[in-house]
């Protein structure tokens, strides 16, 4: 029986109601949660194995590095990286199972920045500097640019992205040797960087790299408030705005509906009340009060994200 007369015969059985569409909507939830059931169990013991693969393999090398050799060196880094993923996008190409595939990405995508440095050190004979890393990393971002073209897998855009900031921060320690940057200015640039990686979580959403976007969203607002945040102690500008900027990250997981900026921001306000609280009224008699008042304050912030939450972003 072809598909077209299943469908045919199911719409006739429907329409004669021995089937209602109570029944049909609950064969396909018990379906659905067989099948995410068993694409969870599988994802679960494809990345278990893939950890206890790395864990091996990082024991094993450090066991024998010291008989290996220079050409043995690079190749139980770089070799088997490149080989892995040579494997992850055989199978990948193959169709046989993209998950397989990305845990091979996975696994040469940890060795290959490695093996890349232990290969320039055992060729040049020197400690690498950073603009030696920078040209390294940004080799390797073109490749898993070149790789994410081909295959447009989640993981690959991961390690694009990863590589991509090691260059960019490869880039900024080199120029800090030339022109040092102060703490205030490397401040900044993380800020940036957290923000770009928010315009990236925004881009990917209803894309094939969606798994990505609260990843990147959490890597985001974790990046800046934990910055600004650090910057409240030595400028009162920043202690003046920092309740402004998690309030409007609270603002912006509504407009984005995004949890995770919600949690996050929402652990920011308090962060920043509770160093208030500890900075103007520790050493004064109304130290326990405060404290009671501040426990109200995160019950009522608990209790306010919880039904934005609901309001504005799971509905």
């Amino acid at each position: 029986m072809t598909k077209q007369d299943l469908l045919q015969e199911l719409s006739i059985k429907m329409r004669m109601g021995e089937i209602s569409k109570e029944d049909l909507s609950s064969l396909l939830k018990a379906e659905l949660k067989q099948s995410i059931f068993k694409f969870s169990v599988t994802k679960m013991f494809y990345f278990l194995g893939a950890a206890i693969v790395i864990i091996g393999i990082v024991i094993f090398v450090a066991q024998i590095w010291e008989d290996l050799g220079s050409f043995g060196h690079i190749l139980v880094t770089l070799g088997v990286g490149f080989l892995l993923t040579f494997l992850g996008s055989i199978i990948i190409k193959d169709k046989q199972d993209d998950m397989l595939g990305s845990v091979f990405h996975a696994l040469g995508g940890v060795l290959i920045p490695g093996g890349a440095m232990v290969t320039l050190m055992e060729i040049a004979s020197f400690d690498p500097k950073p603009i030696h890393i920078a040209i390294i990393f940004s080799i390797i971002s073109m490749l898993y640019v070149l790789l994410n073209l081909i295959h447009k897998t989640p993981v690959l855009t991961l390690f694009t992205i990863a590589n991509m900031t090691a260059t960019i921060g490869a880039i900024i320690m080199s120029v800090n040797e030339v022109a040092p940057f102060t703490d205030t200015q490397f401040s900044y640039i993380a800020i940036i960087i957290g923000i770009s990686y928010l315009i990236l979580g925004q881009s990917f959403r209803n894309t094939w790299n969606s798994i990505l976007t609260r990843p990147l969203y959490f890597a985001s607002t974790f990046i800046i408030f934990t910055t600004t945040f650090e910057l409240i102690y030595d400028s009162t500008l920043w202690e003046i705005l920092y309740p402004f900027l998690a309030l409007s990250g609270v603002y912006l997981s509504v407009y984005l509906r995004s949890k995770t900026i919600l949690v996050v921001s929402t652990l920011a306000l308090l962060a920043f009340i509770s160093y208030v609280t500890g900075e103007y009224f520790a050493d004064s008699i109304g130290w326990p009060l405060s404290l009671v008042i501040l426990g109200f304050i995160f019950i009522g912030l608990g209790y306010t994200s919880i039904n934005i939450n609901k309001k504005f972003i799971s509905a």
